[in-house]
């Protein structure tokens, strides 16, 4: 049997090759009301490139931040952590980690899930350095994104995949928002809505791809199933009009999650499309900030 590179070679210590600043470069001003660290390894899988991350830290707080980890769309073949409608939270005091993982043409599911959960790992681990507040870590994923988000939120630190890093911290978050998001790959096409089926058999022959040869269904619904614990609370947002992701998609992971126990609520907008800016600004933006607030005052935090 083959083994693993990560059996055939440490990770490479790559603070003590390459200069600091080039490793953590200053701060610079890219996002309103923040401070932006850009490009940090948050991750070494042998064979791979390194697994980058943006930390963007409010710059009007006095106290530990909560932070939202951000899962880029992308159809699981593109996408860079600065896409998403995440920009002005920073300016809501909240920090924001928007992570890089591997896509379909590197590897298969549910490694990317995988590398989704060694970044809130990552987090935590370093909340200390960055001013951070560890019991409060939501996930929040668009499109491809929610998928992974919310398997990484549901299956909690139930193994999945090969283990990404050696962080022993948990991967526990206390909230999850999905925008526009895949939930079940088996149901896209059913999900579709009237003119878009050529979209969803489209993304249905990526999923082929991206599933591989995995005999776990990416489906969150399945993976609530399999937990333990009961979910964290979901904000799931869908526009109605949505030419790539039917917003059924949305609607079976509520009824799902509200199934489990869990606590769910799903806002679906009139007329939007896939990632429309209607996601990009107000009611929407401050409907998911009060989600969030509403969740991490909940009194069941893990840090």
């Amino acid at each position: 049997m083959d083994r693993h590179l990560d059996e055939l070679m440490p990770p490479i210590p790559y603070e003590d090759v390459a200069p600091a600043a080039l490793l953590r470069p200053p701060a610079t001003s890219v996002v309103p009301g923040a401070a932006s660290h850009l490009g940090l390894i948050y991750a070494q899988v042998m064979g791979w490139r390194p697994l980058r991350l943006d930390v963007h830290l409010p710059t009007a707080t006095t106290t530990r931040a909560p932070a939202v980890i951000y899962v880029h769309g992308g159809s699981f073949i593109g996408g860079i952590p600065a896409m998403g409608p995440w920009t002005s939270l920073p300016l809501h005091g909240i920090a924001v980690v928007s992570v890089s993982y591997r896509l379909t043409g590197e590897v298969s599911f549910p490694e990317p899930v995988e590398d989704v959960r060694a970044a809130v790992r990552w987090v935590r681990d370093h909340a200390d350095e960055w001013g951070i507040d560890p019991g409060r870590l939501a996930l929040w994923g668009s499109s491809a994104g929610a998928l992974l988000s919310g398997i990484a939120a549901v299956s909690d630190d139930r193994p999945l995949g090969r283990r990404v890093g050696s962080s022993q911290a948990s991967s526990h978050v206390s909230a999850a928002i999905g925008h526009y998001g895949v939930s079940d790959l088996r149901s896209l096409a059913q999900d579709a809505i009237p003119g878009s089926e050529t979209q969803a058999t489209e993304l249905g022959a990526i999923m082929d791809r991206f599933v591989g040869s995995s005999t776990v269904p990416p489906s969150v619904t399945s993976h609530l199933g399999l937990a333990k614990s009961v979910p964290p609370p979901f904000l799931l947002v869908h526009g109605d009009a949505d030419q790539r992701v039917g917003p059924g998609q949305s609607r079976r992971l509520h009824d799902g999650l509200v199934a489990a126990g869990g606590t769910s609520t799903y806002l679906e907008i009139p007329g939007a499309d896939h990632g429309t800016q209607e996601f990009f600004r107000d009611p929407v933006v401050g409907r998911c900030v009060q989600f969030l607030r509403q969740a991490w005052d909940a009194p069941t935090m893990v840090t």
